[in-house]
């Protein structure tokens, strides 16, 4: 049987980036909808708590406002939301590169695909400190191990999409200067 051609690759690469990103955006919107009143600035505020006495001021909060429940639900949901933005994020850098036609940015695009997953693991690793922290008792080593991975997640997550972003300028540059891609 004979591999399938670039260009059926690369429609089924579309296809899939467009699928994993609009799952992941409808998720986001549907997450934010369930675990209201708590709001997504308060759980980043709380992954990036760096001190177990802020953590607990956090939690204490969503206690008396009635979020801690949700607070505890988020990080189930967490692990869906990592799974959808990895593959969007990893889908993305690989179509979008793919888009440009330039062999560097391709392979920049593979490379990028794959760092996503390192924001990934440490996104895992991160939401289990939060949880053993959510739960009790609040740790500074949970705490400064949530807070560090996410700071390592959020700057992989960044970098990533600026890839995405500069691959989609050049292609437009590109189309706009009349070259072929």
């Amino acid at each position: 049987m004979e591999p399938p051609s670039w260009s059926a690759r690369f429609s089924r690469l579309r296809q899939l980036f467009w699928f994993f990103f609009l799952l992941t955006i409808g998720y986001m919107i549907w997450v934010r909808s369930y675990l209201a009143p708590l709001n997504s600035d308060e759980i980043v505020q709380f992954e990036i708590a760096k001190t177990a006495g802020k953590a607990q001021a956090i939690i204490d909060n969503w206690k008396q406002t009635g979020k801690y429940e949700q607070g505890v639900k988020s990080t189930y949901f967490a692990y869906i939301f990592m799974v959808l933005y990895t593959l969007a994020i990893a889908l993305g850098c690989l179509f979008i590169s793919a888009c440009t036609g330039n062999e560097i940015m391709i392979k920049g695009g593979k490379g990028f695909a794959w760092l996503i997953i390192l924001a990934t693991a440490c996104d895992v690793i991160e939401n289990i400190s939060l949880a053993h922290t959510i739960r009790g008792p609040v740790s500074q080593w949970n705490v400064t191990v949530a807070y560090n991975l996410a700071r390592v997640k959020f700057s992989i997550v960044i970098v990533c999409i600026l890839f995405m972003l500069v691959c989609a300028l050049y292609w437009v540059i590109s189309r706009l200067a009349g070259e072929k891609s």
